[in-house]
């Protein structure tokens, strides 16, 4: 077993889990702007809740980006501060994954996932993912985008298979009329980042690779929007 504490504060939703096998306690909460201060004490409510002790836990995972700056800062600064009390390891996920992760035990069916949150500024976080026995396996890089920068749109051969996440489907910043059409036909999955979900990430990591649990000064935040330039941004799907 594996005991874990998940936080993701990227968004409007202040997401904590505590999960060690079947055991699960949740509080996901939307809080738009009052995360700092309403973070600590769901925290405390949570652990209350299931009797849980910090020094007990194994791990703490926290979304590291991209999403909100401040949101991802506040996801670190717990997660590392939490993890030092307990003197125990974080594990960092990305936001977008976390979003696939949840989406490709949806739906058995789905092959491909484009996942895309709104960054703002007429910009997306975007990220192209192959599930393989339900575990979405990052395609190419993520990337900060405005839509007339994304790849292709999806062919018909592969429509079936493939889906959309995240709100920054829904926005209106100007996709092209191949996009514009798949996202007619393929509706999006508007859901945000959930920290149950990003514990279950993280367990699915940890088999992969153990190295994936560092130590407490490594919580550190993932944020795409520091690189300036598109010639030095990382392209999606390559």
């Amino acid at each position: 077993m594996t005991r874990l504490l998940a936080i993701d504060t990227t968004g409007d939703f202040c997401s904590l889990a505590l999960k060690d096998g079947d055991s699960v306690y949740e509080s996901h909460q939307s809080m738009p702007r009052q995360h700092a201060r309403q973070i600590l004490p769901l925290l405390e409510q949570l652990f209350a809740e299931s009797g849980w002790a910090r020094t007990s836990l194994d791990a703490v995972v926290y979304g590291r980006g991209p999403g909100s700056f401040t949101g991802i800062r506040i996801a670190a600064g717990i997660a590392q501060g939490v993890a030092l009390g307990a003197d125990c390891g974080v594990i960092p996920v990305s936001t977008l994954q976390t979003l696939a992760m949840e989406a490709s035990h949806s739906n058995p069916e789905i092959k491909t996932l484009w996942v895309a949150l709104d960054a703002r500024m007429r910009e997306l976080y975007v990220a192209q993912y192959q599930v393989d026995q339900q575990f979405p396996w990052l395609q190419g890089n993520e990337a900060l985008l405005k839509p007339d920068q994304l790849p292709d749109a999806p062919d018909d051969e592969t429509f079936a298979t493939t889906h959309l996440v995240g709100n920054g489907w829904q926005t209106e910043y100007g996709f092209s009329d191949a996009w514009a059409r798949f996202v007619t036909r393929q509706p999006p999955l508007l859901m945000l980042p959930r920290a149950t979900w990003g514990a279950e990430l993280a367990l699915a990591l940890l088999k992969q690779d153990a190295s994936v649990k560092v130590s407490p000064e490594h919580a550190l935040p993932v944020y795409l929007r520091d690189k300036v330039t598109w010639d030095n941004k990382p392209k999606v799907g390559e």
